[in-house]
């Protein structure tokens, strides 16, 4: 079990099928299921399989769960996970996917350079597929990069997104009801769930995080093209203008520590947003790629906003009032 411990991935080869290795760099997609590049059974200090059952006689499932014991003694529950173990012909035992393990129940079609994986009781939308296509041309041509293979996968629900990222829960499954979306950019994947075909936020970290790989603006990036939740950045903006009001103490000057507004609105990757926006205002794509040039947020306030850290509070207050988020 030493080759799953630490940060180092396994040699998947070693424990995968070899149909997954050749579809995926990394085929366990629970590896970054809850953010960052830190693998999520290392993020565990304390793990079990606690069920093991087969399915069939060739077809086993593992169920695992991760977690940390606080200073109060007290089990914090991080992650539940599935495994599938299929039995090949030579009796050898594999991992396989749980996209493998639930195929028959899915349907593919690939429009350009993404191809689209749903549940087949969801029935595809055409118009949608080609907003985000139309979205994607343009996207291309503005930051000079030719198409990127895709695969999309989506769902209704966030719990079937959960289910093919191989989890049962995950810390941090609240906003099940709200447009959902994570990517792996290694494979090229998007998992989302409540905006069917065009979830254009997570296929925009595919194409532009490589390129901007120490600006701490990707998020903001990405939210400015395809905004977050469901909504649009300015709809995101007047709920930070409104929520500001009424909460006169927060410092704005320790940016990092705004994080949490409600459930509904991002308040940290909203600001970033917002930033690109005045960008992109000011001086269109030239504008958004110099913003992007800059490696932390002190320098794009001082050298786009004019803005001191000493002064961050009030003029970031003042920048986040006066800007005009609805038309």
């Amino acid at each position: 079990m030493g080759d799953f411990k630490g940060k180092k991935l396994p040699d998947f080869n070693k424990y995968w099928s070899a149909e997954d290795c050749k579809n995926f760099k990394i085929p366990d997609p629970s590896v970054y299921g809850i953010g960052g590049d830190y693998p999520t059974v290392s993020m565990a200090t304390v793990k079990t399989i606690f069920y093991v059952k087969p399915l069939s006689d060739s077809l086993f499932i593992l169920k695992t769960t991760g977690g940390w014991i606080d200073s109060l003694k007290n089990y914090n529950l991080l992650y539940n996970s599935n495994h599938y173990v299929k039995k090949t012909k030579s009796k050898h035992l594999e991992f396989i996917t749980p996209y493998q393990y639930s195929i028959d129940q899915w349907a593919s079609k690939k429009v350009r350079n993404v191809t689209f994986f749903y549940p087949k009781k969801i029935k595809f939308n055409s118009t949608r597929a080609d907003e985000l296509i139309n979205q994607l041309k343009k996207l291309e041509k503005d930051w000079s990069t030719s198409p990127i293979e895709i695969k999309y996968f989506y769902t209704s629900t966030y719990d079937e997104i959960q289910f093919i990222r191989g989890f049962d829960f995950t810390l941090g499954l609240g906003n099940a009801d709200k447009p959902t979306g994570i990517s792996n950019q290694t494979d090229n994947i998007v998992y989302c769930a409540g905006s069917g075909e065009n979830y254009f936020h997570e296929v925009v970290h595919i194409y532009l995080n490589p390129m901007h790989k120490h600006s701490p603006l990707n998020e903001g990036l990405a939210v400015f093209y395809g905004g977050s939740m469901g909504h649009p950045l300015k709809w995101h903006i007047k709920r930070l203008q409104d929520y500001l009001m009424n909460h006169k103490t927060i410092d704005l000057g320790k940016l990092d520590n705004f994080y949490f507004m409600d459930n509904y609105t991002n308040p940290n990757s909203t600001i970033l947003g917002m930033f690109c926006q005045l960008a992109y205002d000011r001086d269109k794509i030239n504008g958004l790629k110099r913003i992007m040039t800059y490696t932390s947020i002190k320098e794009i306030l001082d050298k786009e906003f004019n803005i001191s850290p000493e002064d961050q509070n009030k003029a970031l207050r003042k920048l986040i009032y006066n800007y005009k988020a609805i038309d």
